[in-house]
Formats: C-alpha cells, sequence, structure tokens
C-alpha cells in the first residue's frame, strides 16, 4: 500500500454488528420491517477492510455515530498517528493515488463538519475539531493541479473492454446522456462530491431526439413504455485542485447499466454493476472497477454511496441484503423501472424539458459544483486553500 493511504482506508475498516435480511437464511429468525423487508432479530458481526464504494465513517444516519466510533480510543490516537504521519511525508504521491486519497478525506471532512448531539459534542467536541484540522490540512496537501487532473484515466474505458459493459461515451454508440429535474438525489446523498451521470440507449435511433427524449416523463419512469433498450448510470469524482477550485474528474467510481429485453412482458432487465477497488485502481489493475454479481452482499438503502446510513428505524444497525435486493427497492422487481422519470409531479403542472447533454462536456458536474461552493462545509474548507 502507498504510504500515506492508511490514513484513508482507516476511515473505513471497522467491525460493525449488522442485521441480516432474508436474503441470507442463516439470520432466521427475521420480522417485517417498515422498509418492507425481513430483517434478523439478532445482529451479526462484520468486518469491513474499506475498499469497496462507500463513503467514509459509515455508518452515520445524520447522528455521527460513525465519526464517533473513531474519535474514541484506542482508534482516536491511531487516526491521529496516521493523519500526522501523511501530512509529514514528503514523498509526493503518484497523482491517482492523491485523487482517491483526498475524495476519501473529503467525505470524512463533510461528516465530521456537523456537530454532534449536545451530549456527544461535549464529549468528543475537541477532539472532532482536532481531526477536521488535521483533515483539512491533508486534502490541501494532496491536492493535484490543473494539469495532473485532467491527465488523470478515464477508467471506465477498462470496464467497457475489460467488463463488457456498455460504451456510453462513444460518438456513434446510439447512447445519449440527459438531465431532468436537477440536481439528482444520488449527488445530493454523496454531498455534491461526485456526479451521477445518465445515458439512455433509444431502440431506434429517433429523427427527433428532442420529441423523444420529451416524450419519456409521460412513461412514469416504466420502461415498458419508453421505447429503451437501455439506461445506464457513471458516477465520476470531482476533485479540489490545488488552488482550492472544485474541477471534474474522468475517474469513474461506479458504473450500473440496465438493458431491457425487446419482448418486454415478463422478462426482467438484465443488470450490471462495477465498483470501484481502491487496491486495484492504485496497482492499475482493470482500472480498479469490480464487477459484482446479484448475490453480491450489500447493505440494503437507496443509494450506493450511502451505504450504511440508511438504517431501520426499530432496531438502528444497518440492514444487509444481496445486490439485486438493494437494486430492486429502487428499480422494482423486474428492474424496469427509470427513476430519472419516476417523480410523483402535482397534477395540472408545466414538466420541465428534458435536456441532452453533450457527453464530451461536463454539465452535469457543473451543477453539482455550483452547488457544492455554496455549502458551508466547503467553505470552511476553502480556508485551507487560502
Amino acid at each position: 500500500m502507498i504510504r500515506g493511504t492508511q490514513s484513508s482506508i482507516f476511515l473505513f475498516s471497522r467491525r460493525l454488528h449488522v442485521r441480516l435480511s432474508s436474503d441470507f437464511p442463516e439470520g432466521a429468525p427475521f420480522f417485517n420491517s417498515s422498509q418492507g423487508i425481513q430483517i434478523s432479530k439478532n445482529t451479526f458481526e462484520r468486518n469491513e477492510t474499506g475498499d469497496r464504494a462507500i463513503d467514509p465513517l459509515y455508518p452515520t444516519f445524520g447522528l455521527g455515530f460513525g465519526g464517533m466510533l473513531i474519535l474514541r480510543d484506542p482508534a482516536y490516537s491511531k487516526l491521529v498517528k496516521c493523519l500526522t504521519a501523511a501530512l509529514d511525508d514528503s514523498a509526493r504521491r503518484p497523482a491517482i493515488a492523491r485523487a482517491m486519497m483526498q475524495s476519501d478525506l473529503w467525505g470524512a471532512y463533510d461528516q465530521l463538519y456537523v456537530k454532534f448531539l449536545p451530549d456527544d459534542e461535549r464529549a468528543l467536541g475537541e477532539r472532532r475539531k482536532a481531526v477536521l484540522d488535521l483533515i483539512g490540512r491533508l486534502i490541501r496537501r494532496v491536492a493535484l493541479t490543473d494539469g495532473e487532473i485532467e491527465a488523470l484515466p478515464n477508467n471506465y474505458a477498462a470496464a467497457v473492454s475489460q467488463r463488457s459493459f456498455p460504451d456510453v461515451f462513444a460518438k456513434n454508440g446510439g447512447w445519449i446522456e440527459v438531465e431532468w429535474v436537477m440536481p439528482r438525489l444520488h449527488d445530493s446523498a454523496a454531498g455534491y462530491r461526485r456526479v451521477s451521470r445518465v445515458f439512455l440507449k433509444p431502440s431506434n435511433s429517433p429523427r427527433d431526439v428532442n420529441k423523444f427524449l420529451n416524450s419519456l416523463p409521460n412513461a412514469n419512469g416504466d420502461a415498458t413504455r419508453t421505447g429503451l433498450d437501455g439506461v445506464a448510470l457513471v458516477t465520476q469524482l470531482i476533485l479540489i485542485d490545488s488552488h482550492g477550485n472544485l474541477q471534474p474528474a474522468s475517474l469513474t467510481v461506479e458504473a450500473q447499466a440496465r438493458l431491457f429485453s425487446r419482448n418486454h412482458n415478463g422478462n426482467p432487465a438484465s443488470s450490471k454493476v462495477c465498483e470501484i477497488s481502491r487496491k486495484l485502481l492504485l496497482e492499475s489493475q482493470s482500472g480498479g472497477l469490480v464487477e459484482e454479481d446479484e448475490g453480491t452482499p450489500s447493505y440494503w438503502g437507496g443509494y450506493r454511496f450511502a451505504e450504511g446510513q440508511l438504517r431501520d428505524q426499530r432496531w438502528g444497525e444497518p440492514v444487509q441484503a444481496k445486490l439485486r435486493t438493494r437494486c430492486a427497492a429502487c428499480h422494482g422487481e423486474d428492474l424496469k423501472r427509470i427513476m430519472t422519470f419516476s417523480i410523483a409531479r402535482p397534477p395540472h403542472t408545466s414538466v420541465p424539458a428534458v435536456k441532452r447533454l453533450n457527453a464530451t462536456e461536463t454539465e452535469a458536474a457543473d451543477l453539482d459544483i455550483s452547488v457544492k461552493r455554496k455549502q458551508q462545509d466547503f467553505a470552511a474548507l476553502f480556508q485551507y486553500f487560502r
């Protein structure tokens, strides 16, 4: 492991108590939860190593639980030691390692920026502020220049060539990048530190692309009524450059693709998911993207990068389910619901136009950047760049 990344990985690795969904029979007995799935009455221990497509300091659930775990001994002293060593390290790390390290540290900074509940803040507030300062300084220390960000690899290309993912960026590939009702929930769940890009594949090349796109909201997200062969979601990093400016990066940390059968009736969508492995990315293997099958254990929740944050209200522990179950929670049992157009709208209201984006540009990221710039957590972090 590259020296200095230990402080980043430390923010992820932990031993958790989780509950199992009925996807795992060994979790019995189960109860019916308020979230619509069966959850084990007992808890089970799970060791997380951190090399997954999740945010640091999970689970948080808005109350800072993950942050409090690392601010208590013995974790606190180890974390401070790792962060201090990384700040003192004069070695120049590769740009790709610094990019991932900054992204992970940034997620931790945003989590720790929010004060705990009063009792917890009185007990841990000084430690929270001390770690926040170390992380802010290290985020500045590892920042990339404009040129380094521009030169980062397009690792999605590896998913296309090695994982048989659709080439959504190909000029004549038939895929169209779109936006409708922005910003996206995926992006807000990620604190606007990442941008999710939505691509659509029409079954036939439409004569009037704008007319076709603006017919899609009428289907209310039902893929059987859209005339689409597939949808894809590509999530890429936003980074802070050495001047404190927010910049979109070409590094993909998650890719999802769902392809629909021409005969929609009774045929579920086929689904492919790739997620980042920091270890493989730093070793330049397969672009760092690992394909996950439908049986992969995953925390149940609405958004991948909020994994572990959505917890059952009755019990409080993160709930582990299979990847297929997690996807079905948003996209239906047949995976044919298109969330981009599954937005409830009051009757008799005007429908915003569906906009076609240029996939070679950064329009979706630019919108997220404009939102992030206005947030208090980024304003505080920006002070380290002045």
